[in-house]
Formats: C-alpha cells, structure tokens, sequence
C-alpha cells in the first residue's frame, strides 16, 4: 500500500482575518486539482476564508480521490487512504485557521469531490466539520450498515441534463438523506455536469444561512 503524503491546498483568506469567520474547504472532481474550485471564490461572501485541496493520486494531468472500476464503484484502498489524509488535514485545522470554530466549517466538493465531503460529513467522526455542500455528486454507501449517520446540514446541486452522474441519483440521494433525518437543501438546474452562477447564489445563501 502506498503511504498518501500531506494534502497540498491553496487558501484564500477572509476578510475579517483575526476574527472569528467561517471556512469553506473545497474538494475537486476527478481528474482536475485544487486550482479548479478556487475559481468560485468571487462568488463567496468575502468574510469566509475558502481552501481548495488537491486529491492524493495522479489522474492524466490532474488528481483523483480514488480510482473508478465503475461509475459507483470506486477503489475501496484508494478511498480510505484518501479519506485518512483529509482525516489528518482537518485534524491540523484548529492550528492552521485559530479563530474558525467548528460549527463554521463545511466541507464542500464536486463530482468525486462530493462523495468525499459526504464521507466526511456524515460517516466519519469528525468534529471540524458543521455542514456539507454537494454539486453533481453521488451519495456513497456508508462503510458498513450499522454505521451511524451525522444529522449534518446538507446543500445539493444537481443538473437534470447530467449524463456522467445522472439526476436519478441525486434524486435517489435527496430521498435517503431525507429517511435519515438529514436537513437537506435539494436544488436542481438546467445543466449538465458542471458548476452555474445561479447555483452559487443558491449555495452562498445556504452558506450564510448554516452558520448564523
């Protein structure tokens, strides 16, 4: 097994810097890098700080999270240790960003980068996060049946014209998520498999509405 080094990331701080803010953490989709979500920083709120983070494993000319046997069938050793490395990244966060509290975190991503965030918000223990933000993404199943499910806010884009990740799953999700409590924000837009303006809206005002 190879050992996943430390996860490079790019940060863009807020504004308020040496006051309490809140932090948004990004995760890209398969095949890009950490550079690709920065470029929605202009439509966060300048107060939250925003950090994009590169995925452990080479994919062509950018990075995967774990490697795909098929669409919903990811590489179950590549998942764990990329999710261990984000484990070890976010248990490092008190020190990197001292006047971020917990409940002003969320864990972001897209495609691939969704799945993650998902993992970490609602299937691993993990305190530093308050909330989990999913554009065109898929819900993974949990690690084991009996594994409990954080009741954690949700926001979920999807588009109904997706044809790499199917609106039908993101419907399938929205109704898992909602038989287990979770407070879901489910929205759905005229696109493909990507990232609009309108959707940012919507998801800056989830944002801001999260961590009042």
């Amino acid at each position: 097994m190879n050992t996943v080094k430390d996860l490079h990331f790019l940060s863009s701080p807020s504004v308020l810097q040496d006051e309490e803010h809140p932090l948004l953490v990004l995760l890209h989709g398969f095949g890009s890098d950490e550079r690709d979500l920065m470029a929605i920083r202009p439509y966060i709120d300048p107060t939250w700080a925003v950090v994009t983070i590169r995925a452990p494993f080479a994919e062509g000319s950018g990075f995967r999270w774990y490697a795909l046997r098929s669409l919903q069938s990811p590489d179950l050793e590549e998942m764990e240790q990329a999710l261990n490395a984000l484990k070890k990244w976010f248990s490092g966060l008190t020190v990197r960003f001292p006047h971020v509290p917990p409940n002003k975190v969320i864990v972001g991503g897209f495609s691939q980068g969704g799945v993650m965030a998902l993992h970490l918000g609602l299937y691993q223990p993990l305190r530093e996060i308050g909330g989990v933000s999913v554009l065109s993404g898929y819900l993974p199943d949990p690690p084991s049946p009996d594994t409990s499910w954080r009741r954690l806010p949700v926001f979920w884009g999807h588009g109904l014209s997706d044809q790499v990740l199917p609106y039908a799953l993101a419907h399938k999700a929205h109704e898992i998520l909602s038989r287990h409590n979770i407070e879901i924000t489910f929205r759905s837009y005229a696109m493909g498999h990507e990232v609009i303006e309108e959707e940012l809206h919507d998801l800056m005002q989830w944002l801001n509405d999260v961590v009042k």
